[in-house]
């Protein structure tokens, strides 16, 4: 290597150890695990108000707030893409609230109460469950 090139190296190896730490700072402050204090406050309020409504069956429960809706997932789904939908009066898909991957409590916002909700497995295009209000 020649001088020119040595210096265009430690220079170019410069840039690279500022830059990527800066890069990292950047894409890692806008994830969830650093506002997970705020979470888990809401879902502590969410608990301590009245459900309107509350229906389960073997694999989800279902519990309607006045603005939200909390999903219990009892076990981890086999499907890898299921999305969960509201229902119309007829019991078919309206909007979509959210997805749900694995077991767990899951709080989705929802403006109106819904007359039901279906979990559809999106890559194979079938229903999962549905429930109606």
């Amino acid at each position: 290597m020649t001088s020119g090139l040595r210096k265009i190296h430690e220079y170019s190896w410069l840039i690279i150890a500022i830059a990527i730490p800066i890069l990292i700072f950047f894409s890692v402050k806008d994830l969830t695990i650093l506002s997970s204090n705020q979470k888990k406050a809401h879902t502590i309020e969410e608990t301590k108000k009245e459900s309107i409504k509350s229906i389960e069956n073997e694999l989800i429960k279902v519990r309607l707030y006045a603005n939200s809706i909390e999903i219990i997932l009892k076990t981890t789904l086999k499907n890898a893409s299921s999305v969960l939908y509201t229902t119309d009066t007829e019991g078919e898909k309206d909007g979509i609230i959210g997805q749900i991957t694995h077991a767990g409590i899951y709080h989705f916002e929802i403006g109106e109460l819904p007359k039901g909700i279906v979990l559809y497995d999106a890559i194979k295009k079938e229903i999962i469950t549905k429930m109606l209000f």
